[in-house]
C-alpha cells in the first residue's frame, strides 16, 4: 500500500485536532563534557566503567546533559508517557515509530510511522469523537494511510517524535535556577539511577548509573509536564506497513476554528 511519491491533499486534520497534541522533550539542548571531551551533536555518550564513579564528578548539569546525549545517541527506545490528558506506549527511531496514544476520556488510536508514511487506526471512541469534531465519518478499526505532508496524518504522527534523534533535544523546561543532583537510588524496577531536579524539585530526571548515562525517567510534580520512562535503548523498532483493509486518509476543507 506503500505509495512511491508524496500526494498532497487536504487532509481531515482536526477532527482529532484536540487531542493530537505534539509532545515536546524537555530540556535545554546544552552539550555535556566529560573528562575535557565533549558530545557530538548526534549525541554521542560515554560508556561507563560499570558503576556511577564517573558521573560523581560531574556537575548537574553535566549529568543532565550527558543523558540527553546518550538517548538521542541510542538510536531506538521505548517512551512510555503518562500525563493529565494522555498516555502513550511507543517504540521510536529516527524513521520509525509503533504504538498506541490513549487520549483521556477520547479513546485510542495505534500509529506506524515507517519512512515516509504513517498509519494510524482509531478505535470506536477516537474515531466517533473526532467525527463529530471535523464533521466528517472517520471508520473505526481500519488502517489510514497517508505521509507527514497530511495534516491529519502528520498530527497523528507527532507523538511520534523522531527530532530526538537528531541531538538531545532542546524544546521543554524553563529552569528557574541550577539544576540540584541527588545521591544514586534505585529505581522500582531495579535501574540505579542518579536523580537531577530543577525548579524546586517540580521536575526530576533519573540518569542511568550504570553502563551508558541514558536518561531513564522523568518525573513531574505539576499538571503541565509528562511523567515519561524511557527503556529498552537500542531496540530496532522494526515497523511495518500493516496488512488487511486499509484506507487512504480522509480528505477536505476543515475552519481555521478546528486548526488549534
Amino acid at each position: 500500500m506503500k505509495r512511491g511519491r508524496p500526494i498532497r491533499r487536504t487532509a481531515a486534520t482536526l477532527a482529532c485536532a484536540a487531542v493530537l497534541v505534539a509532545l515536546t522533550a524537555c530540556g535545554d539542548g546544552r552539550g555535556a563534557r566529560t573528562g575535557g571531551r565533549s558530545p557530538s551533536a548526534a549525541g554521542e555518550s560515554t560508556v561507563l566503567d560499570g558503576d556511577s564513579s564517573e558521573l560523581e564528578r560531574l556537575t548537574a548539569q553535566q549529568i543532565y546533559d550527558m543523558s540527553r546525549a546518550a538517548n538521542a545517541s541510542a538510536g531506538s527506545y521505548r517512551e512510555r508517557m503518562t500525563r493529565a490528558d494522555a498516555r502513550t506506549n511507543l517504540l521510536l527511531s529516527a524513521s520509525e515509530c509503533s504504538g498506541i496514544v490513549e487520549v483521556t476520556g477520547q479513546g485510542a488510536f495505534n500509529v506506524i510511522v515507517k519512512d515516509g508514511d504513517v498509519w494510524a487506526k482509531l478505535d470506536q471512541a477516537t474515531a466517533v469523537w473526532a467525527s463529530e469534531q471535523g464533521g466528517i465519518v472517520l471508520p473505526e478499526g481500519t488502517w489510514l494511510h497517508g505521509t507527514p505532508e497530511d495534516p491529519l496524518m502528520a498530527r497523528l504522527a507527532s507523538w511520534c517524535h523522531a527530532s530526538s534523534f537528531g541531538g538531545p533535544g532542546t524544546a521543554g523546561v524553563k529552569l528557574s535556577g541550577p539544576l540540584i543532583r541527588g545521591d544514586v537510588t534505585t529505581l522500582d524496577d531495579g535501574r540505579q539511577a542518579i536523580p537531577v531536579s530543577a525548579n524546586g524539585a517540580s521536575v526530576t530526571w533519573y540518569v542511568a548509573a550504570v553502563g551508558r548515562p541514558y536518561l531513564l525517567r522523568q518525573v513531574a510534580a505539576h499538571a503541565d509536564m509528562a511523567n515519561i520512562t524511557y527503556s529498552d535503548f537500542g531496540t530496532p523498532v522494526q515497523a511495518e506497513a500493516p496488512t488487511g483493509s486499509i484506507k487512504e486518509a480522509p480528505t477536505g476543507a476543515w475552519p481555521d476554528s478546528k486548526l488549534r
